[in-house]
């Protein structure tokens, strides 16, 4: 009776193993079709965000030709259409409007990763005459040709100008160049007649050297207008082609050809010699103040004068009351009590703060001190 019950009891243990073993079977095959349904029917790919659209948009100068969307990381189509214009010959995109020449865009090779502007570069094929004469014009403290120029003062004779006036190339209409020896520390700009308006300075430029030349700032407050600083002595050439009636298509370029043909003249000075002082504490800087030969100093002049905080000034050197061309500025300044007083540079003398100043400038040296009470 005992082995019949215990015979029943293996049986019923077998049975119950087996369902069990069915059950996780089953159970397992229902886990697994479950994983593979989640894998199926997940959310990949629901939250891809859509590619940016951007926008190109084309102008001729001031005039806005149109626009064109781009998706991110495509090319720019349907644009060929604005540089069809009248009586133009179309010669590139650019970033900027003076058709920096480093900033020229390849339409069909440029993938759009943002929002930009283009200025279409269009030369008339009907160009007017250029009958203006143009110059270049500025300063030396080295004892260059510039300083003869002395920035297109009225007082330079006609016969001097000459000196300084660009020539026709004979290469294209109205182009016009010189070659001259520049040294580091000259400043000039480009100008025509011998006057103020229109003139041409390192943002004009559509090919320079960043190496070899600087932005000096100057008074006009645009780039176009700034001096340009010369950071490598060399004989250049600088080329300039006009469009009297749409400015904006004047290219000029600065080459260096070299080292200086001739060396400058250095000034020297002496008993006759005097210093003056003009700056922005008048906006025209038609104020010019005359400072104090020092006794006993030698050529050194000085002058206290109360200045509010970012006044801008500059020293003019004269001989026999004559002058010299020779403009002292920022760059003069060299020792570090002077030059904590100073703010940004932008070529001239700025001051950092209001106060009671005391300048001194060394004709020998060409060098400025500046002190505050």
């Amino acid at each position: 009776m005992r082995k019949r019950n215990l015979s029943i009891l293996a049986a019923l243990v077998l049975s119950l193993a087996l369902a069990l073993s069915l059950c996780a079977c089953g159970g397992n095959g229902a886990a697994n079709t479950q994983t593979d349904q989640t894998g199926d029917t997940g959310d990949s790919g629901q939250n891809t965000p859509e590619p940016a659209t951007y926008t190109v948009t084309f102008m001729n100068g001031d005039t806005k030709l149109g626009e064109v969307k781009v998706t991110e990381g495509e090319k720019a189509a349907g644009y060929e259409s604005f540089e069809d214009q009248p009586d133009s010959e179309f010669l590139g995109w650019f970033e900027t409007p003076t058709f920096l020449e480093s900033s020229r865009k390849e339409l069909a090779e440029l993938a759009i990763t943002g929002d930009m502007t283009l200025y279409g570069s269009f030369k008339s094929t009907n160009v007017a005459e250029d009958t203006r004469a143009w110059y270049i014009v500025g300063a030396s403290t080295s004892g260059g040709v510039l300083a003869g120029s002395n920035w297109a003062n009225a007082g330079v004779a006609e016969a001097d100008r000459e000196a300084f006036r660009l020539q026709p190339t004979g290469s294209a209409v109205n182009e016009v160049s010189i070659t001259v020896d520049l040294y580091a520390g000259d400043q000039f700009q480009i100008v025509h007649d011998w006057q103020w308006d229109g003139q041409k300075g390192f943002g004009a430029f559509t090919e320079i050297d960043e190496t070899q030349m600087a932005n000096g700032g100057g008074l006009g407050g645009s780039s176009d207008k700034s001096n340009v600083n010369v950071i490598m002595d060399g004989n250049y050439t600088i080329t300039l082609t006009t469009d009297p009636d749409n400015p904006v298509q004047d290219t000029m370029s600065i080459v260096r050809n070299g080292d200086p043909v001739s060396a400058p003249e250095t000034f020297k000075a002496g008993p006759d010699t005097s210093v003056s002082v003009k700056g922005s504490w008048v906006e025209d800087w038609s104020d010019l103040r005359e400072l104090t030969r020092v006794e006993g100093e030698g050529n050194v002049f000085t002058i206290e004068m109360e200045l509010d905080a970012g006044t801008q000034l500059c020293f003019m050197v004269f001989d026999g009351g004559v002058d010299t061309g020779l403009v002292l500025k920022d760059e003069n300044v060299t020792d570090e009590a002077s030059r904590a007083l100073l703010g940004d540079a932008g070529g001239n003398v700025v001051l950092a703060e209001a106060g009671t100043y005391t300048f001194t400038v060394d004709a020998d040296t060409m060098s400025v001190t500046v002190a505050k009470a």
